[in-house]
């Protein structure tokens, strides 16, 4: 399902967005597509919604990197492995470019998707939760 951005959620980037169910809780995804959009992420956004958030596609690597340089925001990082369920979740400090952030999980991950820093606890997601993508 496509999602229509307001204008405040859609600042920099003009991605498609998908639905993503996690337990009970429902958020609308940018996807990352492209390298460059990837890389792009979330940065220099001001804000994000409470259910919005960034998905990325990383094919099946084991510990795909991230950085937060130029990012204004903390945030949840929630890695999915191939089977759509949760393996781990860690927080990202904003504007935290000297670290590299990833899973300590050693296993193929899917997906990675970034919610606002502590949405994640607020909305019972947790390590193991199966994730439905539309």
């Amino acid at each position: 399902m496509m999602v229509k951005l307001s204008s405040r959620d859609a600042k920099a980037n003009n991605l498609p967005v998908v639905t993503v169910r996690i337990g009970n809780s429902i958020m609308y995804c940018e996807v990352a597509r492209t390298e460059r959009e990837q890389k792009e992420g979330l940065k220099n956004r001001d804000w994000l919604a409470t259910h919005r958030g960034m998905l990325f596609h990383t094919h099946g690597r084991y510990m795909p990197l991230f950085t937060m340089s130029n990012v204004k925001i903390d945030l949840d990082a929630i890695f999915v492995g191939n089977d759509n369920k949760i393996k781990d979740i860690i927080t990202m400090r904003k504007m935290d470019g000297s670290t590299a952030y990833t899973s300590s999980k050693r296993v193929p991950m899917k997906y990675v998707i970034e919610l606002g820093a502590g949405v994640s606890r607020r909305n019972g997601i947790k390590i193991g939760d199966t994730i439905y993508i539309s």
